[in-house]
């Protein structure tokens, strides 16, 4: 018998379902059977039959397409058959056969979808969409399944696309004639009354529950064998009246444009209906529609209740009843007051993903703080993408007040390291294998643990990878295939050579050994780590190489496990997902045996293959367990919650857009019960609206991260709201829909004054410092310093006080407020460079300069240079390296000349300075001076450290030791290829000036010193034309020349970008004015620190 049970309730249903089960059957031992469209039904079914029984034991829950092969099987003329084709054969035999048929006429019009097709990648995708296409046909077109199988050309349609395929699927079934669904369920039809249905392992009764539509292929089998056995059909139905030919508003529309413009009375009612149930119940409608075509029994009674009868009548329960009752309030009921504490249906716009995850969590904390009895098990929270929501839900709901909860519904490789570190192996193929993705495989657990590298390892593999300058390819050859230069340079080959070399050369050894420059020797631990980088390079770059050409899908199978045994470790943790993927692999090599492909494919083909079956395969396993559940919104997931929450319900996220391919018949051609998953989208809505029994929360990006733009709600949830402007009259105030700010920290949260709240009790320290009254600004030093007792300074290094002045806002921020910025990586691009410019530059042209100084005389850097992979590949490499010795060509002439000088012993000594003693050593002294030279520009740093320098000389150095100090650079304005200056002997003023430097520092340790190096050098430097007179005159002109060194708006740079200064000064910068210039003291310091130095240097020519 086939038995229909209906219900607006699963509670209900699940009441049916469990006395029906306690009937059993004349065999206790045989399972019950039940049918459900998704995991997450037979999770609460069986939940809920174990609270009402005791226990849920010997259960068989099945999907509705197997359960229709299995019934199929039984029937006497298909037992010695195989299995019914599936997606797979399909998709291997389109493979197949497009191959070997390409040429052939039937075949011409896919020939525009795979022309230009090298790698084969479009043939896989064609077949994947043919594929799933032939799958469909076989429930919803078996019909036309049976006339391209027996060649009926005059029943294919006149279609140029229906031709090729009738072609493609008559070949395809030539060596399985009766093996696809439309064959077998034609004869099973047919032949039904006169052959044998064997029941052995057959229950007497199935139950399809919670199932919202069935194909009509389905339908008819289930009412075939229903004559043999009970079916029990559970269905969730919106509506206790006859509602099967309601259309919606947009269906009307179509039907008055067909009738020219008068609305056709056909399938339409006299009354008004419910504008949801009409809008989104078009899938229910349809199938409830087709069932009357079948003679179904209903066991029970009415079973439909309205929510308001037994409740507080509030606006959710309001929706679902008229719902139930097809209750139109535009048209026919009164719209009702809401009550001001009514809050069963809110919705939310903000910012972000991260925004709604964080509103979310406070409204769930509010809602266990009213409901004492609500429990984590109450609330499922429901969205389109899953995926993209799921890092802002873990890092919201774990931290402060973290709350119970799992994720489901995510991809299998989203939750597993080593079928995600696999991927990311298979995705280097084909790539230049640059070295900040190679790195990366190291910070997967699975590749780190299989070559025993911990993360200290992984740090300094960073770290030699770069001193051994290697960007990216695994060597010339590799370089080569990719279609550039072959040089060796950069290589991961090159690095490593380079790395080894260095083991084995003594220490301190920099010279060339057969063309490899080795990097700096090291031992111990070091090596160490040089061998698993060796061991991991390996094995990655041999597992790669294996992966190159065609190659059949039993080879290429054997080929991905041999890569994954090589770098993916196997243990307690890993071990089930790497059976996982095991068994993936050899599902897709006997796919492709049992559709007799066996044909070579590209890697392309291959890795697409392993990258979607990994993606097709959802995790589920946290649906139900106890927590808050946070799924995607799947059909036939109308699981009653107390709670119901759906986010991420944007314009472009909901309903989801499917994309069709051209070729597909059932769009151009379409019939009642196709299937549609516009449709299933919109009654997964209604069902969820039906779902919620307290309270329906919504939320979605609804205002743009940017500029604050409105960004539009779904179009269901649009609807939705439209319906409740028109039943519901809303008190002042009222609020259903909110706005929430940008920040979690916004004022508007905890002032008390509105309806936004939260529960964070850092966001609300934050807030109440923006409710506090603004005070005016205060410097820096009063605002942040608390004073300390100073120890007196008994001793400084000069290297201390060098450095303190290079940055005085630095020395400061470290030493007296003992904070220390963490210092910031600049990224590093996978790539040569084109030129060599910036700090590159600077530090080729000081190595040269110093293997000048150290008397190796060589006229050709080049070799080295190009051994280090510091100059740019090929020619350019060359013409960079001419143009940096063209540079560096008059400093390495001084150079020469200088190192032809005496050299006088170093002065390593202290000097007593106001009762402080400062100590340091000056190195490089020649019989004429103190020699300072470097291939970067003289800019204001670099003076000032050569006169500190030459104030302690003078200070500290004997009777007879000269005392004046050269200094040689680069021309900083470019008008001279090199400047030398040099400063005058100072006798009793050296300890003069650097006592006064000596105050300076100790001071600086204190409070703030405003004195920025470049700034105060260029504004110095510039007072310096006018006697240091400090006229408004002069300090406008020097500000003008100054100002660009502090911050430029156009480059975005200067000193005040920098971190420490940026702190001290972000409140009372020194170039806001003429004035603040003065009062921070900028001007003043300026000149008592630079003033002695500009008067006592001369420019050489």
């Amino acid at each position: 018998m086939f038995n229909i049970i209906k219900s607006n309730r699963m509670e209900i249903l699940i009441q049916g379902l469990s006395s029906i089960l306690d009937e059993g059957g004349d065999n206790p031992m045989l399972p019950g059977w039940v049918a459900v469209q998704s995991r997450g039904m037979k999770q609460w079914i069986s939940l809920k039959l174990a609270e009402r029984m005791g226990i849920c034991a010997n259960m068989r829950f099945v999907f509705p397409r197997p359960l229709v092969d299995e019934l199929l099987s039984h029937f006497k003329p298909f037992e010695n058959i195989d299995e019914t084709v599936k997606k797979d054969f399909f998709f291997w035999s389109a493979m197949r056969f497009i191959r070997e048929n390409r040429s052939v006429n039937e075949l011409s019009g896919i020939e525009a979808y795979i022309r230009d097709d090298a790698g084969g990648k479009k043939l896989f995708q064609v077949s994947r969409k043919i594929a799933s296409l032939f799958d469909d046909y076989g429930v919803y077109r078996p019909d036309m399944l049976r006339e391209w199988q027996n060649r009926q050309k005059k029943h294919i349609l006149k279609d140029p696309s229906a031709e090729w395929q009738a072609f493609l699927f008559g070949k395809m079934m030539e060596t399985r004639p009766e093996q696809h669904l439309a064959v077998k369920a034609h004869t099973f039809f047919q032949q039904f009354a006169k052959e044998k249905f064997n029941m052995d392992g057959l229950p007497a009764q199935i139950s399809l529950f919670g199932i919202s539509a069935l194909p009509e292929l389905f339908l008819q089998v289930f009412e075939k064998v229903s004559s043999v056995m009970d079916i029990h059909l559970f269905l969730l139905t919106p509506s206790s009246r006859f509602f099967f030919d309601i259309r919606s508003d947009r269906e009307m529309e179509k039907a008055a444009l067909k009738k020219g413009g008068v609305k056709s009375q056909e399938f339409l009612f006299e009354e008004a209906v419910n504008p949801l149930l009409s809008s989104f119940g078009a899938l229910g409608i349809r199938f409830h529609s087709s069932l009357e075509n079948y003679q179904c029994h209903e066991p029970f009674e009415n079973l439909f209740l309205d929510p308001i009868d037994e409740t507080k009548a509030s606006m959710l329960f309001i929706i679902q009843s008229d719902i139930l009752n097809l209750n139109h309030r535009k048209e026919g009921g009164e719209p009702l007051a809401v009550d001001p504490s009514d809050t069963s249906i809110s919705i939310h716009a903000c910012h972000s993903p991260m925004r709604e995850a964080r509103v979310l969590k406070d409204l769930l904390l509010a809602e266990f703080e009213k409901d004492q009895d609500l429990a984590p098990h109450d609330i499922i929270v429901m969205m389109p993408d899953i995926e993209a929501y799921a890092p802002f839900i873990e890092s919201v709901f774990s931290l402060e007040t973290p709350l119970p909860f799992s994720i489901s519904d995510r991809k299998k490789r989203s939750e597993s390291e080593p079928l995600e570190a696999f991927l990311k192996i298979l995705a280097l193929q084909g790539t230049r294998l640059e070295k900040s993705l190679v790195l990366d495989l190291l910070l997967s657990e699975s590749i780190a643990k299989k070559f025993k590298i911990n993360f200290d390892d992984v740090s300094r593999i960073e770290q030699m990878t770069g001193n051994a300058g290697i960007l990216w390819a695994r060597d010339q050859d590799h370089r080569q295939a990719l279609g550039f230069d072959p040089f060796e340079e950069n290589t991961w080959q090159f690095g490593l050579n380079r790395l080894f070399m260095g083991m084995v050369m003594p220490e301190g050894y920099d010279g060339l050994v057969r063309g490899i420059l080795p990097c700096e020797s090291f031992e111990g631990p070091e090596l160490e780590v040089l061998g698993k980088l060796a061991g991991f390079c390996h094995a990655l770059f041999s597992g790669l190489s294996s992966l190159e050409g065609e190659k059949n899908m039993e080879t290429w199978i054997e080929v991905l496990r041999k890569l994954s045994f090589s770098l993916l470790d196997e243990n307690n943790k890993s071990s089930e997902d790497l059976f996982f993927l095991m068994e993936t692999l050899d599902e897709l090599k006997s796919g492709a045996k049992t559709a007799g492909f066996t044909d070579a494919v590209s890697f392309d083909v291959v890795y697409s293959l392993v990258a979607q079956e990994l993606d097709l395969n959802i995790s589920q396993g946290n649906f139900m367990s106890g927590n808050i559940t946070f799924c995607n919104i799947l059909p036939m997931r109308s699981i009653p919650f107390k709670i119901v929450v759906l986010m991420g319900m944007d314009e472009t996220a909901f309903p989801k857009k499917v994309y069709t391919p051209g070729f597909n018949l059932m769009k151009k051609y379409p019939r009642p019960g196709d299937k549609n998953e516009r449709h299933e989208d919109l009654y997964l809505f209604l069902e969820t609206l039906l779902s919620a029994r307290l309270k329906l929360i919504i939320t979605y990006t609804g205002m743009s991260i940017k500029d604050n733009s409105l960004i539009p709600v779904s179009g269901v949830v649009s609807e939705l709201m439209e319906v409740m402007e028109q039943s519901f009259i809303f008190p002042g105030r009222y609020q259903y829909r909110f706005f929430h700010p940008l920040h979690p920290f916004d004022p508007a949260y905890f002032d008390g004054t509105g309806l936004l709240f939260s529960y964070s009790r850092d966001n609300c320290r934050m807030a109440t410092a923006f409710l506090k009254e603004k005070v005016e600004n205060k410097p820096f030093v009063e605002v942040g310093v608390r004073e300390k007792p100073q120890e007196a300074l008994l001793a400084v290094s000069l290297d201390d006080i060098i450095r303190f002045f290079r940055n005085p806002m630095e020395g400061f921020v470290k030493q007296g407020l003992n904070i220390t910025f963490k210092i910031l990586e600049e990224e590093k691009e996978d790539r040569e460079a084109f030129t060599l410019a910036g700090l590159d530059q600077y530090f080729l042209g000081n190595l040269i300069l110093e293997k000048e100084s150290l008397s190796f005389h060589k006229t050709d850097f080049y070799p080295i240079l190009r051994a280090m992979g510091s100059l740019p590949p090929g020619r350019k490499g060359r013409l960079e390296y001419e143009r940096l010795m063209t540079l560096a060509g008059p400093l390495i002439e001084e150079t020469r000349r200088i190192s032809g000088m005496k050299r006088l012993p170093m002065i390593t000594a202290g000097v007593d300075v106001g009762g402080r003693m400062v100590s340091g050593q000056i190195t490089d002294i020649r019989e004429e001076g103190n020699f300072l030279i470097g291939f970067g520009r003289l800019n204001g740093a670099r003076m000032l450290s050569a006169w500190i320098r030459h104030l302690f000389i003078n200070a500290a150095g004997s009777a007879d030791y000269p005392k004046a100090t050269f200094l040689t650079g680069r021309d900083p304005k470019g008008k001279k290829p090199v400047l030398t200056y040099r400063f005058q002997k100072l006798g009793q003023d050296a300890c003069l000036y650097l006592n006064q430097l000596v105050d300076i520092f100790q001071k600086g340790q204190k409070e703030p010193f405003y004195f920025f190096c470049e700034t105060s050098f260029q504004f110095a430097e510039a007072l310096s034309a006018d006697g240091f007179d400090l006229t408004e005159e002069s300090v406008l002109k020097a500000m003008g020349r100054a100002g660009k060194f502090w911050y430029d708006r156009h480059q975005g740079t200067g000193e005040k970008e920098n971190r420490y200064v940026d702190l001290c000064c972000q409140h009372d910068g020194p170039f806001e004015s003429v004035e603040t210039l003065f009062s921070s003291g900028f001007a003043k310091n300026a000149v008592s620190v630079l003033r002695p130095l500009l008067e006592n240097r001369v420019e050489l020519s």
